[in-house]
């Protein structure tokens, strides 16, 4: 329990025990009205959470405030070999009853962690808090610190590290080892780095069994990759590494069940581990190839290309495959420059890792280029070098010159083979210069340049070609539709085909001299176009609408006579029909021309 101390007189353990006891009684006490409610002026306690404490371990200082607030957050004061620091605030509530009386208290609880490094008696003097305009003040507090734990019994951090000399970019590998007893870990561990760049391999921990001295120890370790991005003496650490560790009270247990029953005290530490010095050596410069990328590790190199029998502008497929133990990444195609006869594209590269650490397995290039004359009879060989730090040297591997068959091809160009600048020291051609145009200082004079044109006017006229034709066809389209929905219109179009369709018979039935039947037509076709005209049923029409203002309109004084006399024809038909084909062929004729002359 923490040691809390309280100002003025009440005791926080005394309300609490009352709080207990009377809290069985309360609604007994609420059901006959006996109890009533009530708080108490603000209090300031404070204690801590552990008292004593072994050096390097923390415990929690805590400012109480009950039935009330501070105005604003109390200082701690700074006490020499202590170390605080604020933690922050909490709230509570608890309710009591004393004599029927029902007090409720509020605590606001300010905390401040403590370390102490050596042991002592450590007196926290008391501290001013102002609450409601009024200043109290805490009682003093007495922080016991004992001797020291040594956590290097139950715990500790070893490194290790296959050496520690490297040279500038070389990978490695190394591992953090939390060795114990009976911990838990929750986190990794945090290194400190200075010039290097370090990943960790995985976050699970690899779990082994060690025995140092004669005690047997749980190892948790962690895998890193490491290397260096500068030369010179460099440090890897500190470590430190949160854990949990139990301990078990000291003493002989008095039964079985003691024992049994005796889990320990956990409490969370923070383990530390020295820096390790490295001392980080150059790459050397002499025996360095010309050709060197950066590469370090150790390396073989494979090379493939398909097919070798194929046309002038044909592509062919060059595979490379470099492998070993390094950095995989750092890996960089060999380079071809000194194909000048080939058109090339950029490569693609992928990595295949065999082992976690991504330090062994296999770098593959694809790189895809078209022969340009049908001159070239072998694939340029390819250089790779890289420094192996093992043995502290350069290697170079070449892979020779491949046979090629370029066949010409009548349907792409032909390109004569360029002048070769020179040869190497390696045997192999220079790569010519790159086309590239360099950089001008000078832009020289400016030029007015004419006017743009978009601000022509042609420019314009041009650009609504489009808007115009877009707008006609819209347009026609509409009228289309309008047409179409007309039933006016539709009406007129199908009296128009059905009078075309009539007209061959009506001339026939003219020519064989049937009066019957070629006025019982007429008259009919009269009605469809009249009815059409007028907008009537084609039934209605009767020769009382030859007057009809909308024919008057329309007809000229001999169609409208023509009209007339058509009518009075087709009465007369009825009783005495006219059976001279000549008549009948003048009236089919005049019958058609007024008929196609209405609309």
């Amino acid at each position: 329990m923490p040691d809390l101390l309280f100002h003025p007189i009440s005791r926080m353990a005394l309300l609490f025990a009352t709080m207990r006891r009377s809290t069985l009684h309360l609604g007994i006490l609420w059901g006959f009205g006996l109890v009533s409610f009530s708080a108490g002026a603000a209090q300031l306690g404070a204690g801590l959470t552990v008292n004593p404490v072994p050096a390097g371990e923390s415990t929690v200082y805590q400012l109480q405030v009950v039935n009330g607030k501070a105005d604003s957050l109390p200082e701690f004061p700074s006490i020499q070999g202590l170390q605080s620091e604020y933690m922050g605030q909490s709230s509570s509530s608890k309710t009591q009853i004393i004599n029927g009386r029902m007090q409720q208290y509020r605590t606001l609880i300010y905390q401040w962690r403590l370390v102490a490094q050596s042991e002592g008696v450590f007196l926290i003097p008391p501290i001013e808090v102002v609450v409601g305009g009024n200043t109290l003040q805490t009682p003093s507090v007495q922080l016991r610190v004992a001797k020291g734990i040594n956590y290097d019994e139950f715990a500790f951090i070893q490194l290790n590290l296959p050496r520690k000399t490297f040279y500038e970019g070389e990978p490695f590998t190394f591992s953090v080892d939390l060795l114990e007893l009976n911990a838990t870990v929750n986190q990794a561990p945090d290194i400190e780095v200075d010039g290097m760049v370090i990943q960790r391999i995985s976050d699970n921990l690899r779990s082994t069994r060690k025995v140092v001295g004669n005690r047997t120890y749980n190892v948790n370790s962690l895998d890193y990759v490491g290397r260096s991005v500068r030369n010179g003496p460099l440090t890897l650490g500190p470590f430190s590494w949160p854990v949990s560790l139990v301990f078990r009270q000291n003493g002989r247990s008095r039964s079985f069940f003691d024992s049994f029953f005796d889990q320990g005290t956990r409490r969370e530490v923070v383990l530390s581990a020295p820096a390790e010095s490295l001392n980080i050596m150059p790459l050397p410069t002499e025996g360095r190839p010309a050709d060197f990328g950066g590469a370090i590790g150790n390396y073989q190199m494979q090379v493939e290309a398909s097919p070798m029998n194929l046309k002038v502008g044909d592509p062919l497929t060059v595979k490379i495959r470099i492998f070993g133990e390094g950095s995989l990444e750092a890996i960089q195609m060999p380079s071809i420059d000194h194909w000048t006869d080939f058109k090339t594209y950029p490569p693609n590269a992928r990595t295949e890792a065999s082992d976690p650490s991504g330090l062994k397995g296999s770098r593959f290039f694809e790189q895809v280029v078209i022969p340009q004359n049908s001159e070239m009879d072998v694939l340029p060989p390819l250089v790779f070098s890289y420094f192996n730090p093992m043995e502290g040297a350069y290697h170079t591997i070449e892979h020779p010159a491949m046979a090629l068959k370029v066949s010409p091809n009548p349907q792409a160009p032909s390109v004569s083979s360029a002048p070769v600048e020179g040869i190497t020291e390696a045997g192999l051609p220079k790569p010519r210069p790159k086309d590239l145009v360099p950089i001008k200082p000078f832009l020289g004079s400016s030029v007015a340049l004419s006017q743009p044109w978009a601000l022509n006017t042609v420019f314009y006229w041009v650009q609504s070609i489009p808007v115009v034709l877009l707008g006609m066809l819209a347009l026609g389209a509409k009228w289309r539709d309008s047409q179409t929905k007309n039933p006016i219109k539709q009406r007129k179009r199908q009296v128009d085909q059905w009078l075309k369709a009539q007209y061959p018979q009506l001339e026939s039935l003219a020519q064989k001299g049937d009066g019957n039947s070629f006025f019982e037509y007429l008259f009919r076709m009269i009605q469809e176009r009249l009815g059409q005209v007028l907008d009537m049923p084609a039934a209605s029409i009767t020769e009382d609408v030859v007057d009809h203002p909308r024919l008057v309109e329309q007809l000229t004084g001999p169609h409208h006579e023509l009209l007339r006399e058509l009518f009075d024809a087709c009465n007369h038909a009825r009783y005495a029909p006219e059976s001279d084909h000549r008549k009948l062929v003048e009236f089919s004729s005049n019958a058609r021309e007024l008929l196609e002359g209405l609309h």
